[in-house]
């Protein structure tokens, strides 16, 4: 029977999201609705007639690749600086979870080895280990702006190694893998003969680093290396949290029919409407004004969220995000890290502000303690209620917080 992994973030989220009056742990940028979609339409017409539910026609996806026009748009945004994606490299599937997990199922057998970046969405070492598959972390470095060490990497090699898992812009540090860095993964990973899986989920959220900057990094897709496969969704980065239409994507033709033939056993296709949606949202008259918008509210926030660990520098220390929707936070009283746990359920008890414990939901590592994890992608107004709520918290009720010394002797 295949191990079920306990999803940590998942359960937290749906054990205290109704009792929150202040959500700072959902992670998607603000939802849009098909009305504001339309406002940012630069062709309104055209846009309103893709969207008429009055001429959809329900039908399914013979090629069972997904539809064809959301499957032409997705390829745009590749092949803008590759060697030329196209729709016949692109798999729709149920989202961005589904997409991770067919193509782990497809591509691993037990007893295959994966190294997996860590800090990062659970759902990337908890898949693979959950089909037998051997997981070691490859732990990014706070001291180093949650930086990958190459070297590292290195040494974690084995001669099972079957794939490499990233993510970039990553959940929950906010980090990117750098373009260097990216470069010299791809060179290990071809020199071994290793799949690398890059989540590329929040990829378009590029809120606190320029295209020109030497550590910008292209989609790993672009860098020349036939076995690498992509994934990505419309869920988070663009606002369209309701519509389950997330994707891979791979040059490799082994790769791709190996995800074709699992996801035949499985019901991880997106719906007719959700494809319809997610087509003309990052069609060329919706995607330049919608990822602006979400720049935007991510780039204004985010100085929110500064403001606040400014002001509270005394417990709180932070490495700013540079892209995505998440940051961490690390607390310490009297230089003791918080139990992040505890602190968390008692912002939620006091406050009615539901934050993710990351020593609970990322992992249990040395790494992770004192650290929550916020989430910054929501309305300005709901952030900023969020935050005054947060600071009413830290003046009269942090005291008794406790830390995790003292949280083990209880």
């Amino acid at each position: 029977m295949t191990k079920v992994e306990q999803l940590e973030v998942i359960e937290w989220n749906e054990k205290h999201l109704s009792s929150a009056r202040h959500d700072l742990s959902s992670s998607g940028a603000s939802n849009i609705s098909l009305a504001e979609l339309l406002e940012l339409s630069e062709d309104r017409t055209h846009s309103e007639k893709a969207l008429s539910l009055s001429e959809l026609r329900l039908q399914g996806n013979e090629l069972g690749l997904g539809h064809v026009e959301l499957r032409r748009n997705l390829a745009a945004l590749y092949s803008a600086r590759s060697a030329g994606v196209t729709e016949h490299d692109i798999i729709i599937t149920n989202g961005s979870a589904a997409a991770d997990y067919t193509i782990f199922s497809a591509l691993l057998r037990p007893g295959d080895h994966v190294i997996c970046q860590h800090p990062v969405e659970e759902l990337l070492y908890k898949i693979p280990a959950s089909l037998g598959a051997e997981v070691t972390w490859w732990n990014a470095d706070p001291a180093k702006k949650w930086g990958l060490d190459i070297e590292e990497l290195k040494t974690l090699i084995k001669d099972n190694t079957k794939l490499i898992a990233i993510q970039s812009p990553c959940d929950p540090t906010g980090a990117i893998v750098p373009r260097p860095v990216l470069e010299a993964l791809v060179e290990v990973a071809e020199e071994e003969g290793i799949i690398i899986l890059a989540d590329e989920t929040y990829r378009p959220l590029f809120h606190s680093i320029l295209p020109s900057d030497d550590d910008f990094p292209p989609s790993t897709i672009n860098l020349g290396y036939k076995k690498v496969v992509v994934t990505g969704a419309v869920t988070r980065a663009y606002g369209l949290a309701g519509t389950r239409a997330g994707w891979i994507a791979t040059k490799d033709r082994s790769i791709l029919e190996a995800c074709k033939r699992f996801r035949r056993l499985q019901s991880t296709t997106a719906s007719t409407l959700d494809e319809v949606v997610a087509a003309e949202a990052v069609s060329d008259r919706c995607i330049h004004a919608l990822l602006a918008r979400n720049i935007k509210l991510c780039q204004t926030n985010l100085d929110l969220l500064q403001g606040f660990v400014e002001e509270h520098s005394w417990s709180c220390s932070w490495v700013k995000p540079r892209a995505g929707t998440t940051a961490m936070l690390k607390f310490h009283k009297m230089g003791k890290p918080i139990d992040s746990e505890g602190y968390c359920s008692q912002l939620l008890e006091h406050s009615s502000i539901l934050l993710c414990p990351a020593g609970k939901c990322f992992g249990n590592s040395q790494t992770m303690r004192g650290y929550v994890r916020v989430a910054f992608g929501g309305s300005t107004d709901e952030v900023k209620a969020a935050l005054a709520a947060w600071r009413s918290f830290m003046e009269d009720s942090f005291e008794s917080v406790p830390t995790l010394s003292t949280a083990s002797k209880s």
